[in-house]
């Protein structure tokens, strides 16, 4: 008789790697794959299976043509969402199904705890308070839509610290200040394109603002500064013609700022309209960035801003609608705008498409004859350029220098070419 046949054991399932990955890698698999691929890593493991749900980060985009576009979608996704939604973002065009439901959808995440949110919307969609229920957001970036006024006992956004407008209107000018003066802590404010109903200027004031930018095709004069006194980064970007008195008086008010971007254009000479004095002093100004073209106007600016501003150590000028030049600011002109002690503590210098005119090559050379503490100066070349680059960097080796220390590099149009030093 045969001895049984004993049987074999089974041999142990291999183990389910994507069940041992650890919570924090299998979070941030997640929400990098984007949300509709989230929803589908159910079917890959057990252990994985609604995992989507308790997500912390939650991102739609609701464009025409695609499934998600569908409203119902959403509410189910809100819906079957168990815990807190940290970051939220959403996606929204002109032709979507679900633009009227945005109100409900933001009515439905102000319970949720969000503290980041990024919305973007088109123009013409209007958002009602459900906005100003988020009393733990952090960061709030919006990029369109129409903005109603703030509810009776809006109390503000207590913890948050970046506010980013990008192609927003709002229907009066007080909300837009309610929520800058109504958050304490706000750090970041950016304001690109956005449109100020009223005839009076609207008041930016924020004890803790470090970071301000301000992008507008419109009037400077819609905007006024309060009080900034913690400002340390500025940028202000019009892409229109000022006004000398009114536009010194509005750049006053980032006084305080340790580094100062400008990107303007000056009106034509006409009397008295020139920048030509500030009522202030730029004390904190450590890094100045200037885009602009450099006619006579526009250089008895530049003059004017460097003189008030006694500390500056870094200068940087892009100049543009450099084709030609209409007005000439010989050396002579120049040497007299300079004044004792100004730009005693400019150390680096940078000086881009340039087409070496006459008025541009005056004042290289003259910054370069006074600036006693300078370390380095570069001169890039523009797309036109009015002499050959043998003969700037002549001109450039016979250029006097204040400080014995200073180095001058210079680069041509051939991007494969290197920097050269003028020795």
């Amino acid at each position: 008789m045969e001895p049984p046949r004993r049987r074999r054991r089974r041999a142990a399932p291999a183990p389910d790697r994507l069940t041992s990955l650890p919570e924090h890698l299998i979070e941030g698999i997640l929400s990098r794959v984007g949300f509709c691929d989230a929803v589908r890593t159910s079917a890959l493991s057990r252990a994985w299976r609604r995992r989507w749900e308790s997500l912390p980060t939650l991102s739609l985009s609701l464009l025409d043509g695609r499934l998600s576009t569908l409203p119902t979608t959403v509410d189910s996704v809100l819906i079957r969402y168990a815990g807190s939604i940290r970051d939220f973002s959403i996606r929204i065009d002109a032709h979507s199904s679900s633009s009227c439901r945005i109100d409900d959808w933001l009515i439905a995440l102000s319970r949720r705890g969000v503290r980041s949110m990024d919305l973007r919307l088109h123009c013409g969609l209007t958002i009602n308070s459900s906005i100003y229920s988020f009393s733990q957001l952090v960061t709030l970036k919006l990029h369109g839509g129409y903005v109603c006024p703030t509810p009776v006992g809006f109390a503000g956004f207590p913890v948050l610290q970046e506010l980013k407008l990008v192609d927003v209107q709002f229907s009066v000018k007080e909300a837009l200040e309610a929520i800058i003066s109504r958050s304490p802590l706000l750090a970041v404010l950016e304001l690109c394109e956005v449109c100020n109903p009223s005839d009076e200027p609207c008041m930016i004031a924020a004890p803790n603002l470090r970071s301000l930018t301000i992008v507008l095709v419109c009037d400077y004069y819609a905007w006024e500064f309060g009080e900034l006194p913690r400002l340390d980064n500025a940028t202000i970007d019009f892409d229109t013609y000022v006004n000398g008195d009114d536009f010194g008086a509005f750049v006053a008010g980032v006084a305080h700022a340790r580094r100062l971007t400008l990107s303007t254009f000056y009106q034509p000479y006409f009397g008295d309209i020139l920048l030509e004095t500030l009522p202030c002093t730029f004390a904190n100004l450590r890094s100045l960035f200037l885009s602009t073209h450099f006619e006579m106007y526009a250089i008895l600016s530049t003059f004017c801003l460097l003189r008030n501003a006694p500390n500056l150590e870094d200068l940087e000028i892009a100049i543009i609608n450099n084709q030609e030049q209409e007005t000439e600011a010989n050396a002579e002109f120049q040497n007299t705008q300079w004044t004792d002690g100004m730009c005693a503590s400019l150390q680096v210098v940078k000086i881009n498409d340039i087409s070496c005119l006459s008025n541009e090559m005056c004042f290289i050379e003259l910054v370069l004859s006074k600036a006693a503490a300078l370390r380095k100066m570069t001169i890039s070349l523009g797309d036109e350029c009015s002499m050959s680059e043998e003969n700037v960097q002549s001109k450039l080796y016979t250029y006097r220098r204040a400080s014995p220390s200073a180095q001058v590099f210079f680069k041509g149009i051939n991007e494969l070419i290197d920097w050269v030093r003028i020795v």
